[in-house]
Formats: structure tokens, C-alpha cells, sequence
């Protein structure tokens, strides 16, 4: 968990939208407790294969898009992220992340 505590900011904005137009937000806060839960719960690890489609650095932040296919609840299901990511302290951590899952 402390690993995955730094790739992300205290500042972290996370939206999930749904295929129906819903959406979730979540900060940094929420977006630990539900990995911890996780992890306490003994879930399967997640899906780590990832198609990256863009990544792009501006000034001090860093643009990522990519496609994954993961379970957050419902089942394994194709999920685009838009990540943006700021350099702190020599490292790059993901301050806002913007997630699209996609229709069946």
C-alpha cells in the first residue's frame, strides 16, 4: 500500500464514468480505503496488462491515456484512463485520473 500511496497526490480527483452517462467521484482518501479493502478482502489481484494509446509531457504535467481491463466491482470490463500526472519530488504521481468504462 505504501508504494501505491505514492503515485498519487494528497490532492487526487478520480471519475469513473459509467456506460449510461453516471458517474463517481472519488479523492485520495476513498480511492486507499477501496484498494486496502481489497487487499483485507483477499481479492484476485488485478488484471495488470495495459494498452497504452498516448503520453505526453507539458511543462510539469504529464498526460497518459490507455486502456485496461480491470474489476472494480462488476466484473472484468474494458476501462479507458486519461491520467495527469505533476512531478514531485523527482518522481511523477497522478494527481487527477478520469476513468470511461466501456459499454458491453
Amino acid at each position: 500500500m505504501d508504494e501505491l500511496a505514492q503515485c498519487y497526490t494528497p490532492d487526487l480527483q478520480i471519475v469513473i464514468f459509467q456506460p449510461d452517462g453516471s458517474f463517481t467521484a472519488f479523492d485520495y482518501a476513498q480511492n486507499m480505503a477501496f484498494f486496502q479493502n481489497l487487499r483485507d478482502s483477499g481479492a484476485a489481484a488485478l488484471n495488470t496488462a495495459v494498452k497504452f494509446y498516448y503520453a505526453q509531457r507539458q511543462g510539469g504535467t504529464g498526460y497518459v491515456s490507455a486502456m485496461r481491463r480491470m474489476d472494480l466491482g462488476a466484473g472484468e470490463q474494458n476501462i479507458l484512463f486519461t491520467l495527469m500526472l505533476r512531478q514531485e519530488g523527482g518522481r511523477w504521481r497522478v494527481f487527477r485520473e478520469h476513468a470511461h468504462i466501456q459499454a458491453a
